[in-house]
């Protein structure tokens, strides 16, 4: 995996500082667009019997993710793994397979909450990062995917290492991707959200503000009817909580516009909506406000 890293224009990953679910008070994911997104289901050749796996194994994600019922989970990794095995080692399909099931098998952790399932998705996400051949289009998705697991790393063990690997895979996107490509917010946002991670556990105030950078570019570059809006707002939030939690009350207030413009954008059934009124209530303790 390393030789993906040798261009980067980043701070080393061990210099920087935090995943989706880093802002304070929260409890909102990295959100669908956040992380991978669809691994190669586009174009992707037909298994027999199983018509373009890949394809179909990711839109019974996006079902799973509106349904949370978890028969589709099931079957979108059989069907990952169907086409993980279909496709020889050096097809880009194969690689794709291999960062599809390192996305579901997250998912089956968030859900299951088996260490067990959490250390597979790892493996196959490091799997597609490593057999990628050079100028694979789905580079940036896997190692995106493998990032997003490595934050759910730290989250449970609290290694640094784990999120300093995350942080240096997001780096890597960034520089891979040109600024007006599509994924290049969402990969802003990812780095931010790890950089936010890691500040939490070493405050640093260099970490900090360049969490508070990319969070606020992410966010400028994305439209106010996009699904990823509210998502982003947070994201930023929750950098300026941790300004005003070292001292500075504007940025108080600035968090709290934030949090209450994405609790109007959210849907009402969206699971982050609990953790953001909590965070609303505290800045509102923190600035002395009913």
């Amino acid at each position: 995996m390393a030789r993906w890293f040798g261009t980067s224009r980043g701070r080393s990953a061990r210099k920087a500082g935090s995943k989706g679910e880093v802002s304070p008070g929260s409890s909102h994911g990295s959100g669908p667009g956040e992380a991978a997104g669809a691994a190669g289901g586009a174009g992707v050749g037909a298994v027999p019997g199983v018509g373009e796996p890949l394809g179909a194994a990711d839109e019974l994600r996006l079902a799973y993710g509106r349904t949370g019922d978890p028969a589709l989970l099931r079957r979108a990794v059989r069907l990952a793994e169907q086409a993980r095995d279909h496709y020889p080692a050096d097809d880009p399909h194969h690689a794709a397979g291999l960062s599809t099931l390192c996305m579901l098998y997250r998912l089956r952790w968030e859900r299951e909450r088996d260490v067990r399932l959490l250390d597979r998705s790892l493996a196959y996400g490091r799997q597609a990062v490593d057999i990628s051949p050079p100028g694979d289009p789905e580079l940036t998705r896997h190692m995106s995917s493998l990032g997003t697991s490595l934050q759910e790393v730290f989250d449970h063990r609290g290694r640094l290492a784990d999120i300093d690997e995350a942080i240096g895979l997001y780096r890597a996107c960034l520089d891979l991707l040109p600024p007006g490509h599509p994924e290049h917010a969402s990969q802003r946002s990812n780095l931010a959200n790890s950089l936010l991670r890691r500040v939490q556990r070493e405050p640093e105030p260099a970490t900090l503000e360049e969490a508070l950078t990319h969070a606020r570019q992410a966010l400028n570059a994305t439209p106010a009817d996009h699904p990823d809006h509210p998502i982003r707002l947070v994201n930023l939030g929750g950098a300026l909580l941790l300004l005003a939690m070292a001292g500075s009350p504007v940025h108080a207030a600035q968090a709290q516009a934030m949090y209450e413009q994405a609790l109007r954008e959210f849907p009402p059934s969206h699971p982050a909506r609990p953790g953001i009124q909590r965070t609303i209530q505290r800045l509102r303790s923190l600035r002395g406000t009913s």
